[in-house]
This record gives structure tokens, sequence and C-alpha cells, in this order.
């Protein structure tokens, strides 16, 4: 009987292989620098590391970043095209392959924001800036993320009132497709707001 297959652990291989022909310049101009060991990958207010031949990542501190996190950097870190540089500007209701995780999206990122550290404004706002987050135009508050060097993300927070609980719309760049799959994009927004309620990486 076969062994039960482990998705963490295919995709980490998978990015490793793809690593494997990674090109140091490539890596620069995704905005890596490289450290003894491996490569430090600037994420939102922090960094990360990552052993390429092995597959390993570091968190700040030094321990082993989470399953997510891990994937994440890997795959924006194999990444051999070059795409065009586009501010945040489409919501990802608006990508060609979103239609089916839609609804994923909007409970795993949205409405756990909104139900969290997105319930005030003033939290919203300390939690923003403590992760580097910049104020933007929209809303009732809005701030842009740089979540990886060449992937910024804009969340812009609507209050709520009496009727109505808060609401929130993340803008993503246009062309994000070509720097990470549908997937990745829930797990990158979902990990923002992770982050933004105090969790590491």
């Amino acid at each position: 009987m076969p062994e039960p297959q482990d998705p963490l652990r295919r995709a980490t291989a998978l990015a490793v292989e793809a690593l494997a022909r990674q090109t140091p310049e490539q890596l620069q101009w995704l905005g890596a620098e490289a450290v003894e060991g491996g490569w430090r990958l600037p994420a939102l207010e922090a960094a990360l590391e990552a052993d390429l031949a092995t597959g390993r990542v570091t968190a700040p501190g030094g321990a082993a970043a989470s399953p997510p996190w891990r994937i994440l950097a890997l795959h924006y870190l194999a990444l051999a095209a070059r795409p065009e540089p586009l501010p945040p500007q489409v919501t990802f209701a608006d990508l060609s392959a979103a239609r089916t995780y839609a609804g994923v999206y909007r409970q795993r990122a949205v409405a756990r924001l909104c139900a969290t550290v997105g319930r005030d404004a003033e939290r919203l706002r300390a939690a923003a800036v403590a992760l580097g987050g910049q104020t933007a135009a929209g809303g009732d508050a809005a701030f842009d993320f740089r979540v990886f060097p060449r992937l910024p993300v804009r969340l812009i927070w609507h209050a709520g009132d009496a009727e109505f609980p808060p609401d929130a719309t993340f803008l993503l760049p246009a062309n994000i497709e070509s720097f990470l799959c549908i997937e990745d994009i829930v797990v990158l927004s979902e990990r923002l707001v992770a982050r933004l309620c105090g969790r590491g990486f």
C-alpha cells in the first residue's frame, strides 16, 4: 500500500527543484540578499532566511518558519520571470482564476481580519504600523504593505456602524498571478492577517 502523500513536503521538494535552476542575479532582482548559508528575503517588517539547497526557511530569531511562510518564500524565490512592477489595484475576485476561491478567500482573509484586529480602527492602525504598513488612501483607513520586496498589498478598511460590521478589501497587483498561484495568493493574504493579529512567521 503506498504511503500517504504529504502536500507540504511535496510542495517544498518541487520548490527546491526549481530553486536549483535559479540564478543569483534573479534572486537579487527579487529583492533577496546573499548571506552565509543561504539568502535573506525581506518579508513585511522583518526577513526570512532560506537555504535553497534544503528548502529550510528560518524566521527571525532562528526558529523554522511555519509551513505556509516556508512555501510562500520558496515559491517567490523560485520565480524565473521578471514581471512588470505594478501597484496594488485589483481585488482577489478580479483575478482570472479566482472565481472558485472567492468564498474561501473572503473567509480566510477578510472575515478573519474583521473578526479580530479589524474590529477597531486604532488597533488595526497600531498593528499595521508595527508591520511596516504605510498609510494609504481609501476607506476609513488604508495601509500599504510590502509582503515580499516585489509584492505590495493594500488593505482598505471600512468601519462598521449600528447596522453593519466592519469590512475590508485587499488590493493586489494585477499581475500577481505571474508571481504566485491562486492558492498561494489566498495563503499570502491569510498570513498577512495572521501577522496583523500578532502571530509570528
